[in-house]
């Protein structure tokens, strides 16, 4: 077992062949974000020894998805899929201590998605986005997107009216306004027993 989080990335990620390393470090907190052909993955630390965040998605000409794959201790198979949102994305559920429990289930969830790969589809009304569905490993899920609006200053009703409004795009009647992009993320690594750290 490497000796803490930074070392056990540095190694992990040295063999996917990322093209670019960002690092971000300030006083109280640190990040790497590595890119890669079509994706990317993201890893906030407080420290060496506490990762707070981990996040992956798809990354294209500076742009990163609407959607994120976050890391979930909590959620089955680890893996939470939300829409990148306005808000500040603290959870004490995404929270990683440097032990040898969290290392092994971080390294299945990125294993799983390292050397399966994923695929997105994002669906749009009239030019505008408003759902993305996002496969990992024959698990869907699904984002119906918030507007700015509704991000900035939630209102009771906005849940129900971002539903009515989907159902309605989603009828034959609208397939004509409907336009789907889809992506296949491919897998960075073939043999995930040679990559473990």
């Amino acid at each position: 077992m490497t000796a803490n989080w930074i070392k056990y990335f540095e190694k992990k990620i040295k063999l996917l062949n990322p093209t670019d390393v960002e690092h971000r470090d300030t006083e109280y907190r640190l990040s790497r974000t590595y890119y890669f052909q079509e994706s990317y993955l993201t890893v906030d630390f407080s420290d060496s020894n506490t990762v707070n965040k981990v996040e992956l998605g798809t990354y294209k000409i500076g742009k990163f998805s609407d959607y994120k794959i976050l890391f979930d201790n909590n959620a089955p198979n680890f893996t939470k899929v939300k829409q990148r949102l306005f808000e500040i994305d603290e959870n004490e559920n995404y929270v990683l201590t440097y032990d040898k429990a969290n290392v092994e289930n971080l390294n299945g969830f990125l294993d799983n998605l390292f050397t399966k790969g994923w695929k997105e589809e994002i669906i749009s009304f009239k030019g505008f986005e408003y759902l993305i569905k996002v496969e990992i490993n024959k698990t869907s899920y699904r984002i119906e997107l918030k507007s700015d609006a509704e991000q900035d200053v939630p209102m009771l009703t906005d849940f129900l009216e971002r539903k009515i409004s989907v159902l309605w795009k989603n009828l034959g009647i609208n397939s004509g306004n409907i336009s789907k992009e889809k992506l296949i993320v491919k897998p960075l690594i073939k043999n995930v027993v040679q990559h473990r750290v």
